[in-house]
């Protein structure tokens, strides 16, 4: 079975505070995209597609032919740049993993598990979360009281009160059924506190389709340690991000 990889590699990253994308700042002397790219390219991937925009000349420029690009002219949310790859893999059946260009400390063996857990159950979708003390700034994770399947993830700025409460968080990293997922991305909609078309959108959008939900489940991946996965947007962060290399360089590299 064919499995594909997107690194959503589009944003500018203002609060970085630099010209450069923030996917090109480096953690542990190696550009993040470029970490990431690297620890793909050595499992069973048909196909890494990185979706670029702001200044994608230098992210061309870092990887070269190491992946496929695809345009994305506008920034109009994670759904909206996942859909530009629609005419390269919407016809392709087998596994699509979705991954932030900013997530260099994530490791090989995750992106293996998630990959392997959408396959054994053959789910519409796994979205990798994290339990953290302090879930503010980040999708809460709605799930099934009794089935305890994941049914809605909600961003901070969309969510209720109740909802803030809830301290298992998205963390950006999903893997699709190719299939379902091209099924269900024309059902996003903007109708939303950024009015930004959100991937995150895409659980209850499939449940509503009958793509998820009975036997084909949307599932959750639970991070044990959240530092894999830490939130790289600021200088602090970037520097935070680099003492945690560092300092476990045998667990990050």
């Amino acid at each position: 079975m064919e499995a594909f990889a997107i690194l959503l590699a589009a944003g500018k990253g203002t609060r970085m505070k630099s010209e450069l994308p923030k996917v090109l700042h480096p953690v542990g002397g190696v550009p993040m995209i470029g970490r990431l790219v690297g620890k793909l390219e050595t499992m069973p991937i048909t196909r890494i597609l990185a979706v670029i925009g702001h200044r994608g000349e230098l992210v061309k420029k870092c990887l070269g032919t190491r992946v496929t690009y695809v345009q994305q002219e506008h920034q109009l949310g994670t759904a909206h740049a996942v859909h530009q790859t629609e005419r390269l893999l919407s016809t392709r059946s087998g596994s699509t993993l979705v991954l932030t260009g900013d997530t260099p400390l994530i490791r090989q063996s995750t992106i293996e598990r998630l990959l392997a857990a959408q396959r054994a159950n053959i789910s519409a979708g796994v979205v990798l979360t994290a339990i953290v003390q302090d879930p503010t700034g980040y999708g809460r994770i709605i799930r099934d009281s009794a089935s305890g399947e994941v049914i809605d993830i909600i961003e901070e700025k969309d969510a209720t009160p109740e909802q803030k409460q809830i301290n298992e968080i998205n963390t950006g990293i999903f893997c699709f059924d190719n299939e379902s997922l091209f099924q269900a991305l024309p059902g996003i909609t903007n109708d939303n506190a950024q009015q930004e078309y959100y991937l995150t959108d895409i659980v209850k959008v499939m449940r509503w389709t009958g793509t998820s939900g009975g036997q084909k489940r949307f599932e959750a991946l639970i991070l044990e340690d959240p530092t894999e996965v830490m939130g790289i947007n600021t200088p602090e962060q970037l520097e935070e991000a680099n003492r945690a290399f560092y300092e476990h360089m045998g667990i990050f590299t």
